[in-house]
C-alpha cells in the first residue's frame, strides 16, 4: 500500500510532468508558426502605421503568420528602407513603404543605402492617397488662380510649408512655379503635421501635402484646400477640383505599397503576395483600409514596379531641371 504522503508526491510529480510537456509542446507549436516582420518607417500612431497594422492582422488571419510591427523611423523612411536590405532570410521582412521611399529617395539621396530593383520584391499596392495645395481656412484666396495673383502681388506669399525636403510636395511646388511663372519657394518641414499647424495658424501663407490630414481642418474652416493631385476629385473632397483641371499632367496619386526582402523564402512570398490580393475580395478588409481616409487600391507585384518606374521617370525630370543637389 502506497503511504498517502508518497502518492501525493507521485500525483504532484506527475502533473508537473504533463505542465512541462504542454509547455514544450505550445512552444514548438509556437516555433512552427512563422513570424513576419512589417518594417514601418515611421513613428507609431502615424497614418502609415496604424495601416500597417491593419495590413499585419488581416495578413495573419489569411494565413496563420504573427505578423510583428517593427518602426523605424527617420531620414524619411530611409533607414526602414535600409533595414529591408539588410534583413536576413529568416527575418522573413517586409517594407510597408510610401512611395517617397521607393521613387523619391533613390533620386535625391547620392546613396540611399538600397536598391530598390534588386533589394526589394513588390507583394502589391495598399492604398492611393491625395496631396493638396492649401491655404489659412482665414485666407481671401478661394482658388488656385486667386493664389497665384497673391504671389505675382506678394513674393512673400509664394512661401508653401511642405512636409521634407525632396519630396514630391517640394518639386510640385516647383511645377507649380514654372507652369505660372511666379516665384514658389518649398518651406521644408519635419514631417506634415508642424506644418499644418502653421498653416492653420498663419504663419505660413500655403502649404502642399497629404489631403487625407486635412479632412477634419477643412470641415472645421480652419483651412482652405485649392485643389488636389489627382485624375479625379478626392472623394473626401468632392468640391475641390483637381491639378489636372487646371491643365497639370503629372503621375496622379501617391501610394503606399508592400515590398518583401529580396532574400525572403518564395513559398513564403508566394502566400503573403496571394493573400495581399485577396484582401480585397473582403469588404469588411477593404471598410477597414478605408477608415484612415486613404482610398483601398490594389496593385499587384507587376503593375506596381510599373506605376515606380513611371513615377520615377517623371520625378527624376523634375528633380534635374530644379538643379536639387543630392544629399
Amino acid at each position: 500500500m502506497i503511504a498517502p504522503k508518497t502518492f501525493a508526491r507521485s500525483i504532484k510529480t506527475t502533473l508537473y510532468a504533463v505542465a512541462i510537456g504542454l509547455t514544450l509542446s505550445g512552444a514548438a507549436l509556437a516555433q512552427d508558426k512563422p513570424v513576419v516582420k512589417v518594417l514601418v518607417g515611421f513613428p507609431p500612431g502615424t497614418g502609415n502605421d496604424n495601416l500597417a497594422r491593419m495590413y499585419g492582422e488581416a495578413l495573419s488571419d489569411a494565413i496563420g503568420v504573427t505578423t510583428v510591427v517593427e518602426n523605424k523611423p527617420g531620414a524619411g523612411g530611409q533607414i526602414a528602407a535600409q533595414a529591408l536590405k539588410q534583413a536576413t532570410p529568416q527575418s522573413n521582412s517586409l517594407l510597408f513603404a510610401l512611395d517617397h521611399q521607393v521613387v523619391m529617395l533613390p533620386l535625391i539621396s547620392k546613396n540611399p543605402g538600397f536598391d530598390v530593383k534588386k533589394d526589394m520584391v513588390p507583394v502589391g499596392r495598399i492604398v492611393n492617397f491625395y496631396t493638396c495645395l492649401v491655404v489659412p481656412g482665414e485666407s481671401p484666396i478661394k482658388d488656385l488662380d486667386a493664389y497665384i495673383d497673391s504671389v505675382r502681388k506678394s513674393s512673400t506669399q509664394g512661401n508653401i510649408g511642405i512636409p521634407a525636403p525632396g519630396s514630391q510636395p517640394h518639386f510640385l511646388t516647383y511645377l507649380l512655379g514654372q507652369k505660372y511663372n511666379v516665384p514658389l519657394n518649398a518651406v521644408p518641414y519635419r514631417g506634415w503635421a508642424p506644418a499644418i499647424v502653421d498653416i492653420v495658424g498663419g504663419n505660413v501663407p500655403a502649404g502642399i501635402g497629404p489631403c487625407n490630414d486635412l479632412i477634419e481642418y477643412k470641415k472645421a474652416g480652419r483651412v482652405r484646400v485649392l485643389a488636389v493631385a489627382s485624375d479625379k476629385r478626392y472623394p473626401a473632397m468632392p468640391d475641390v477640383p483637381t491639378f489636372g483641371e487646371y491643365g497639370f499632367k503629372m503621375p496622379a496619386d501617391s501610394f503606399i505599397g508592400v515590398y518583401a526582402a529580396a532574400n525572403m523564402n518564395a513559398d513564403l512570398l508566394k502566400q503573403i503576395t496571394d493573400a495581399t490580393r485577396k484582401m480585397f475580395d473582403s469588404p469588411k478588409t477593404v471598410g477597414k483600409f478605408a477608415t484612415t481616409q486613404m482610398e483601398p487600391a490594389y496593385a499587384g507585384p507587376d503593375e506596381l514596379r510599373g506605376i515606380v518606374e513611371k513615377n520615377t521617370e517623371f520625378w527624376g525630370e523634375q528633380v534635374r531641371k530644379s538643379n536639387f543637389q543630392a544629399q
